[in-house]
């Protein structure tokens, strides 16, 4: 009988501090703008480290189909991109939502991070495509365009929990995908995987790959 209600005493407690856990105090106006910043800001910094991947991995593209980058140098290059692309993605699914945001900004913050990490997924598979003998130009195209649409609509929900926290007009939204930020000048957005031209290289002239894949 003790040992029953020491058990039961116990699922109590946890159950109290688990609640207790989850409890926030609202956050203030001030507060929400901060916090919802603070995510925008790390969203961009990601960005930014994926565009800088990005360039380098699009210039050497371009070298290796001119003859001016070995097959050792385009690979390097697409390891690194993938590398970027899959610790930038995990990165976004660790960031951290704070629950003392009003509850439809929590639900935009997270539609928003959903869709930036599967941006970053899907750029790295498109990464590997651009080096694969069996991958079509339309399909090719097809994975950009469905990272691209995850991007904007990421963006897209972002503005909106800006807005509804006072950041920015409410008019921006989805118009303001990709473009500079009101305020700053600055855009979170990643450009498109791009394809080098085909050339004599190219062992499949028919599709969008080079060659010197692993």
């Amino acid at each position: 009988m003790r040992k029953a209600l020491l058990t039961g005493l116990l699922m109590v407690v946890v159950i109290l501090s688990a609640c207790s856990n989850n409890s926030s105090a609202p956050a203030s106006e001030e507060e929400a703008q901060e916090t919802v910043q603070n995510f925008y800001d790390k969203m961009s910094k990601f960005d930014e480290k994926g565009k800088s991947s990005l360039d380098n991995f699009n210039t050497t593209l371009t070298s290796y189909s001119t003859g001016k980058a070995s097959d050792k140098e385009l690979e390097k290059a697409v390891d690194q991109f993938q590398d970027t692309t899959s610790e930038i993605a995990d990165k976004v699914g660790d960031v951290k939502i704070s629950k003392s945001l009003p509850e439809e900004v929590q639900k935009l913050l997270s539609e928003s991070m959903i869709a930036f990490k599967s941006a970053y997924s899907i750029k790295e598979q498109a990464s590997k495509s651009a080096v694969s003998p069996d991958v079509t130009a339309d399909e090719f195209n097809a994975m950009n365009q469905q990272a691209d649409v995850a991007m904007l609509y990421g963006i897209s929900k972002l503005n909106e929990a800006r807005a509804a926290v006072g950041l920015i007009e409410d008019e921006i939204g989805t118009e303001a995908a990709g473009t500079a930020d009101a305020e700053s000048g600055t855009a979170v957005g990643s450009t498109d995987v791009k394809l080098a031209p085909t050339t004599e290289n190219s062992t499949n002239s028919g599709t969008s790959t080079v060659t010197g894949g692993k």
